[in-house]
């Protein structure tokens, strides 16, 4: 939903999330131009993709339209404003993004709810296809919409006119609105939160940002005129401050046309505010900050750089983004070895540099530590850094992460007709608001052949070197509050750095690795039957081990193939005894690797390669997912047939493993993980086979690697009763040489296996607890309807049909009319096995205060469809939702590998899968009669978590 957005590299900086350093893509020239990488001077400007129509109205406003198929028949559109929260006035604070709210709520031409309730007529979902965001420096408003109708389109440019210039901030809609921006800002609250109020003066340093942050005052947004509202829309929405993109599937000169037909009228100020630009300093003296609360979860660590922005858009520019990402690969391998400890330094980290703010870049490593090992995680970490800037990296390391990029950008290239509209237009937002160019990826890959060869470890050296300046650094920590727990001060921080300055730091040995995966080529087996279905281009083969393998190749990527197997039995076929071990089995196997390589070595044999194995074992299955390339598909599956015949036992591997997850244990003591533990175990009555996340963590300290072991290779050591499904750019042809090699040498037994039903059933009866958690003002409500039910495809589609109707229906009545939440979230389940059960779950935060008032209208709504089923108008959103949700599901690889895998298990024709019958055919009457049958007002689960202060 609409709502506050920090710049993604800020938002990293301030949260509480770890950050792993990822490729830099600029930009290169135009081989189409007919102008070769080698005769560009570094400091050239890179041409921009003619493919990309652009230019400026006389009043200043931009725009940029470029044609593009991914997804068909759609379009992305998005109104771009170069103002956000930092341009607010003292009086101002959380009114930038205030604004961008009523952008939903009346306009010129939609009054009150009418364009949200329009666009969702239309198919258009509110979040995923109708969205905003605001930032420190601009705001964005998103629209997706169908192009197989002229009118559609016609209407979405008088939306975004709307946006620019027509808002109506009525009274009574400002006054609603107020409650839904104040409980984004509750919602946002919390231990992380608290430790942000803390450190944003000293990670924004003598800045307006340290007290402009987009989310604002709850003071401000409660009680500020609706005059000063329109005084920061009027000041700051203006065309020249503008930009609009359009890319999609249509006629590119059409679209510019009615852009410039549709904007031309706008007009500025007579006098307009100049748009002065904030800044950071970044020479600052080092600052260090120690935070600690109660409700944080994970201890981080956080060494942060600021520094002079990158050159954007030349050939040089991207040369050195090539330079850093290669750098920062190497590094980020290296801080990777640390977590596999037997006693782990770090729970996870690594290294990146990109924006911070506007006109101010930063470097910064981090990690999540143990919360008894800050200055030991905070000095692994410096000593990965410090070694790299005094000794360099090694010319294998280097030549791994060269082909590792080389490689990249080949599946960036063949990929390069298959770019998504949103994609495409999130880059010329980007440009339009940082600069830079957007060449074509030819050109990108051009500059790539040129420029990688020639990238060497001098240069990669000299760059790390650049990491441990003094200006501009600050050093964040954050972490849980408990009694019995010594936190460093910021001093003993500080003698960290001073420390490894002084350390005698070995260089790093690089280790040689096997040129081959799998040495041995396995024998296979044949296929021996074949079965096509044409109607859905599916070929099903069965090998002679009992094997079964269904195959759909498709047109929809050039460079993709994903896949996944199945098989029933899971962890449901675990002893009691051996329940935690077997639970974890699949994550031993992981982190120990495969074959003769342990996860480091195998992670680095596969860097130049497109292809993931993922082995899993879950409550009553067993199965492989994964994606390749084509050209590697090969690889995908040596690794799928090392892992069901050679797991990898690596005993340190397993203590780094549970050393981690009791790392994890303060996440279960959060106020959110505690109510969903407490409806958990309601749920399922307390059965100790459903523990809670603090019960499985705490015993996984008792895991033990041989049980975990032996329970993997026993639900591996049978493919017989396996089907395997591939969906993506290959033919059967290519496919069945790899099938019979590999699938057909996975081990056969002849077994016939099923899950265990352990009896996890639902309570009968309505059962209501309160949680009273937290320090925050906060609630949040979670109401469960669930019970036995009886399954059928029709009865699956009928109840989620009945979730959406509630969702939007909810979100109406408790956001729109009463202002009274930010969200509410309504799905639905109906399974098959174990048991035919049923569920519908509602879930939302409000004001504690409010928490009753606003479920009584939950259940006044419910008992409405009960009796009177849902309006037509509802009906005919969640049904164009459906149909186009289906019309771009189709053309998806993830979509049919997860229908062809539901469908055959579940019993159904696959057949049926491309088929719009139930979509057009169900009705209201079966919806009320869903609602009737199960949400029962004497069959429910109710959590409410409210503040610890409440209590009593």
């Amino acid at each position: 939903m609409n709502g506050t957005h920090v710049r993604r590299s800020a938002t990293t900086l301030l949260a509480a999330h770890l950050v792993v350093g990822a490729a830099v893509l600029l930009a290169a020239p135009d081989k189409a131009a007919g102008r070769t990488v080698r005769s560009q001077e570094l400091g050239e400007l890179i041409p921009n993709d003619p493919a990309v129509l652009t230019g400026a109205l006389d009043n200043g406003l931009t725009y940029f339209v470029r044609e593009n198929d991914e997804p068909e028949n759609r379009a992305e559109l998005r109104l771009v404003v170069n103002a956000g929260s930092i341009l607010e006035d003292d009086d101002q604070l959380g009114l930038a993004h205030f604004v961008e709210h009523m952008a939903f709520n009346g306009t010129r031409n939609f009054e009150k709810q009418a364009l949200v309730d329009y666009l969702e007529s239309i198919g258009m979902q509110f979040g995923p296809h109708i969205n905003a965001y605001t930032s420190f420096d601009e705001t964005v408003y998103m629209l997706r919409v169908p192009m197989d109708d002229p009118e559609v389109m016609a209407t979405a440019m008088r939306i975004l006119v709307d946006w620019a210039s027509g808002l109506t901030f009525l009274p009574e809609e400002v006054d609603k609105e107020r409650g839904v921006v104040v409980e984004e800002w509750r919602g946002r609250r919390g231990g992380n939160a608290r430790v942000s109020d803390e450190q944003v003066p000293v990670i924004f340093h003598e800045s307006r940002y340290a007290n402009r942050l987009p989310i604002g005052s709850p003071d401000v947004v409660s009680s500020a005129p609706t005059e000063t509202l329109l005084r920061f829309y009027r000041d700051w929405y203006r065309p020249d401050l503008m930009a609009v993109v359009a890319v999609g599937d249509f006629d590119g000169a059409e679209i510019e046309g009615m852009i410039r037909e549709s904007f031309a009228g706008l007009r500025g100020p007579e006098n307009p505010r100049p748009r002065e630009e904030a800044t950071v300093p970044i020479d600052h003296d080092p600052l260090t900050i120690v935070s600690t609360d109660p409700e944080v979860a994970f201890t981080q660590v956080s060494v942060l750089f600021k520094q002079p922005p990158q050159e954007r858009g030349t050939v040089g520019a991207f040369r050195q983004g090539l330079v850093r990402s290669l750098y920062s690969a190497m590094l980020n391998e290296r801080i990777e070895e640390l977590t596999l400890e037997a006693e782990p330094p770090i729970l996870g980290g690594g290294v990146s540099r990109g924006s911070f703010v506007r006109g101010v870049d930063a470097s910064q490593f981090s990690a999540i530590v143990p919360e008894d090992g800050i200055e030991r995680g905070l000095d692994a970490l410096l000593t990965k850094v410090e070694g790299a800037a005094r000794h360099g990296f090694t010319a294998p390391e280097l030549e791994r992460e060269k082909a590792s990029l080389a490689r990249r950008w080949e599946a960036t290239l063949a990929e390069a007709d298959n770019r998504s509209s949103a994609a495409l237009a999130g880059r010329y937002v980007n440009v339009f608001l940082q600069g830079g160019t957007y060449p074509t990826v030819e050109t990108e890959v051009a500059m790539v052949e040129e420029f990688l060869p020639g990238i060497d470890l001098e240069e990669t050296n000299t760059f790390a070197q650049d990491w441990l300046s003094e200006a501009g650094r600050v050093i964040t920590v954050a972490g849980p509050e408990k009694e019995g727990l010594d936190t460093p001060d910021e001093e003993a921080v500080n003698a960290v750095f001073a420390a490894v300055a002084q350390k005698d730091i070995a260089p790093y040995v690089a280790e040689e690795l096997s040129s081959e995966l799998l040495p041995v080529v396995p024998a296979g087996s044949a296929v021996v039957s074949e079965e096509v279905i044409e109607e859905v281009g599916v070929t099903v083969w069965e090998l002679e081990n009992g094997v079964r393998v269904v195959l759909k190749p498709t047109d929809f990527r050039e460079d993709q193939v994903v896949f996944s197997a199945t098989s029933p039995g899971g962890v449901s076929l675990s002893t009691d005894e051996d329940f935690v071990s077997a639970t974890v089995a699949d994550q031993a196997v992981s982190s120990g690797g495969a074959g003769e390589f342990d996860r480091i070595s195998l992670n680095r044999m596969l860097a130049d390669k497109q292809a993931n194995v993922a082995m899993s074992i879950g409550g009553l299955t067993e199965g492989v997912s994964g994606t390749a390339s084509p050209q590697d598909l090969e690889t995908a599956f040596q690794l799928i047939y090392l892992g069901f015949t050679e797991p990898r036992r690596d005993e340190t591997a397993f203590d780094a493993l549970k050393a981690q997850m009791a790392m994890m244990m303060n996440m279960a003591l959060t106020p959110q993980m505690v109510m969903l533990d407490t409806l958990a175990n309601v749920l399922a009555q307390g059965h100790p086979r459903a523990p809670s996340l603090g019960t499985m963590l705490g015993a996984m300290a008792d895991a033990d690697l041989d049980v975990a072991m032996d329970f993997y290779r026993e639900r591996f050591a049978d493919a017989s009763d396996f089907t395997f499904y591939f969906v993506g750019s290959f033919s059967t042809a290519e496919m069945r040489p790899l099938v019979e090699t590999y699938l057909g040498a996975l081990p056969d037994l002849g077994r016939e296996e099923t899950w265990v039903d352990h009896g996890i059933d639902p309570p009968q009866g309505v059962i209501e607890k309160v949680v009273y958690k937290g320090l925050e003002p906060q609630s949040q409500t979670m109401i469960v309807f669930t019970g036995d039910g009886e399954y059928s495809r029709k009865e699956e589609l009928t109840l989620s049909n009945l979730a959406s109707v509630l969702d939007i229906r909810l979100r109406e009545l408790l956001r729109e009319d009463l202002g009274g939440t930010y969200g509410v979230s309504v799905s639905s389940s109906l399974s098959i096995r174990p048991d035919e059960e049923y569920a519908v779950n509602i879930q939302y935060g409000s004001d504690p205060e409010r928490a009753e008032e606003l479920s009584a209208v939950v259940f006044e709504e419910i008992e409405r469809i009960r009796r009177e089923g849902p309006d037509a108008e509802t009906v005919a959103k969640v049904r164009e939702t459906q149909r186009r949700d289906k019309e771009t599901n189709l053309r998806r690889n993830g979509y049919w590998r997860s229908q062809l895998l539901t469908y055959e298990s579940r019993g159904f024709d696959i057949r049926d899968i491309p088929s719009y019958g139930f979509i057009e055919s169900w009705t209201a009457e079966e919806v009320r009669a869903a609602a009737v049958k199960y949400l029962r007002e004497d069959q429910f689960v109710k959590v409410v978590l409210l503040p610890e202060e409440g209590e009593g």
